[in-house]
């Protein structure tokens, strides 16, 4: 590693602090997320205040005349100018969220148990700023938030969909929903505290029990009801139509009442119109990967979802950090984790106190990314149980890539051997489910180029999922990795299927097809044995993986395919896990790296995915890596090219 210029790195690290410890003031609008500007009461009076509030008619009408001493000259009204002048700031409340946080808000100090003003922290000001340009911009609220450390981001929540419901909307109605009973125990003594509180020349809050229920509240005089409730006892809260939700702990949520937490989330959420100050968080802590929080979060880091998203990590939370006695010493000392937590933003303070925690409780590092952490990935890696590693995987994200080409192959039948004749690529096909990222190559002559591994699953939309994937081994030839070029994934009958991966290998050049037979059914017939589909298919296709010495297929039982057992699995499982971590294989394929996220020891040492998710596109991508960087013979450019047509993205043949 290149020698760190100490004096450089010191130079940045104080504007990071800087930067961390910058002033704030919500009253005086220092800081704010909201746009402030000047105003003037008088000559000698003037005040920051929103733009959104400026814009107003009555105060555009003020800011014509000048100031408002101005204003209530021309008009006459001069003993009314401090009343005026109180209204204005009271006003303020409406269009300023920090500035009415800061003086009408009280909160209970979790350390002295005293009550004191909201005055937002670092992290819950970049919340603010999500939600505020949803609000601004007239779009639903729509955030997903993922917990790391206790740094406010559920009270925030809570107390911005009471502003909306105090100063926005009527009979725009409410809910919290937490885990468990405690925590709606928990928010509904923050409302009432908040209620019981506030000023009343602000506002006069008021609530009462909605039709004799202690658990939803409804405001007097605005018509709008706040249900707190638990997935233990959601009941209470189906009684109301919602316009606004938090949802807290939601990825932990389990299933109640024959109805899963999933259910209950979706059903929620589903129930709130897409309209503006309409709001809906999802909050929780990550317990593992292949969730349906985790699912969520995925489709909203990747543009996927109507959700903004935030996670906050530990090192941009104030309090986490510890002084530093000799910066150049401890810059010197730094280990290849460390220059991460730099690189990800954290202050030298900061990752002194993360190593001095670290060795005071005795954490693995684990355990530290699960209660302290860095990255979103490090906040959702499960406890220890995945089989990959999740450094592994990432070095290859910058890989993936969408597919070049989408359709189906369709040639003159789907079985049989006129299932090689006129086979064509075509994008038409309505919900093709052939992903191409490079088409057969038959610009040059190579033996043993393209490796196919298939995992056969079921025909119903709730079976397991069919999976063909097919890699390239040209750069074998360079010292270079295996790329991925095609996947099929679906539901099809076994037969048919089984036909399609030989269809696939036949196009990409003849390749070797290794067929995953576990699950694969067989023919009954007479005789002491049944007949499998890959014995049908060997009549046509002759280059099918052998599970036994070829020399024999006469004498016996001939063995087509893979079988899978803990020895096969395993096998294949750590020879993918190599070449991920040695860089030997390009994936393209962003689902194929999900899977690895997801991919499990259980309890009784088997692995497969997490409950509810799927590892049929990593039993094939390992296959395929195991058949071409073990298995298969080196390729080997013929010195001869073969004639064939200039390839095409349609009607593209593999002649032999």
């Amino acid at each position: 590693m290149k020698k760190p210029d100490v004096n450089h790195i010191i130079a940045l690290n104080e504007e990071r602090v800087k930067e961390m410890f910058q002033p704030y003031d919500p009253v005086e609008g220092v800081g704010s997320v909201v746009t402030l500007e000047a105003f003037d009461y008088s000559a000698e009076e003037q005040s920051n205040l929103p733009m959104e509030q400026l814009e107003d008619p009555f105060m555009q009408k003020i800011i014509s005349m000048g100031t408002l001493w101005d204003y209530v000259t021309a008009m006459n009204l001069q003993p009314k100018y401090s009343q005026l002048k109180n209204e204005i700031a009271q006003t303020r409340c409406k269009y300023d969220f920090e500035f009415w946080a800061a003086t009408a808000v009280k909160i209970k100090d979790k350390e002295t148990g005293e009550d004191i003003p909201f005055i937002l922290n670092r992290p819950q000001r970049r919340m603010l700023k999500k939600l505020e340009r949803m609000r601004r911009d007239n779009k639903p609220i729509r955030l997903i938030v993922l917990k790391a450390r206790q740094w406010g981001g559920s009270t925030l929540s809570v107390i911005y969909s009471s502003w909306i419901q105090f100063f926005h909307r009527r009979g725009w109605n409410s809910a919290i929903i937490g885990e468990v009973e405690n925590q709606a125990k928990h928010i509904r003594g923050m409302i009432n505290n908040l209620a019981s509180k506030h000023p009343k020349e602000i506002m006069d809050i008021q609530l009462r029990a909605y039709e004799g229920s202690t658990k939803v509240r409804q405001l007097i005089d605005r018509d709008n009801i706040i249900g707190v409730g638990s997935v233990q006892k959601p009941d209470n809260l189906r009684s109301y139509p919602l316009h606004m939700a938090h949802m807290s702990e939601v990825g932990l949520w389990k299933k109640t009442a024959g109805k899963s937490g999933e259910d209950l989330a979706q059903s929620v959420r589903a129930s709130i119109p897409r309209k503006p100050l309409t709001m809906v968080v999802l909050e929780s802590t990550a317990k593992g990967t292949g969730t349906f929080f985790h699912k969520e979060w995925q489709k909203s880091t990747g543009g996927e979802s109507g959700y903004d998203n935030i996670f906050v990590p530990w090192h941009e939370i104030e309090k986490y950090r510890e002084p530093i006695d000799d910066y150049a010493k401890f810059i010197e000392s730094m280990d290849e984790y460390a220059w991460f937590l730099w690189e990800e933003g954290a202050t030298l303070e900061g990752i002194n106190w993360y190593y001095n925690t670290k060795a005071a409780e005795n954490y693995d590092d684990i355990a530290m990314n699960s209660e302290y952490p860095s990255t979103a990935d490090e906040a959702f890696q499960s406890t220890g149980s995945r089989v990959i590693p999740k450094p592994y995987v990432k070095r290859h994200e910058k890989e993936v890539m969408e597919p070049e080409f989408i359709g189906e192959l369709t040639a003159n039948a789907e079985k049989g051997k006129e299932a090689f004749r006129n086979i064509e690529f075509n994008e038409d096909v309505s919900g093709g489910r052939l992903q191409v990222w490079q088409l057969p190559d038959n610009s040059i002559n190579v033996t043993d180029r393209y490796a196919v591994f298939m995992d056969i699953g079921g025909r119903t939309k709730d079976a397991d999922y069919t999976v063909i994937s097919v890699f390239d081994r040209y750069m074998l030839l360079h010292n270079g990795p295996i790329e991925r070029v095609a996947v099929w994934r679906g539901h099809l009958d076994q037969d048919l299927a089984a036909w399609k991966a030989a269809q696939i290998a036949y196009w990409y050049n003849k390749g070797l097809l290794a067929v995953e037979v576990n699950s694969l059914k067989k023919k009954e017939e007479e005789g002491s044995h049944g007949m499998t589909i890959l014995d049908e298919i060997a009549h046509d296709y002759d280059n099918l993986f052998f599970r036994n010495d070829p020399e024999k297929v006469k004498e016996e039982y001939t063995r087509y395919g893979f079988h899978t057992n803990q020895q096969s699995k395993s096998m294949i499982i750590n020879r993918y896990i190599a070449a991920l971590r040695d860089m030997e294989i390009v994936e393209r394929y962003r689902m194929a790296l999900n899977e690895c996220d997801w991919f499990e020891v259980k309890e009784n040492g088997s692995m497969g995915a997490v409950e509810g998710q799927h590892d049929d596109i990593l039993i094939t991508t390992a296959g395929a890596t195991w058949l071409a960087l073990n298995y298969m013979s080196m390729p080997v450019v013929k010195e001869k090219p073969k004639t064939h047509r200039k390839k095409t993205k349609l009607n593209t043949y593999a002649d032999f």
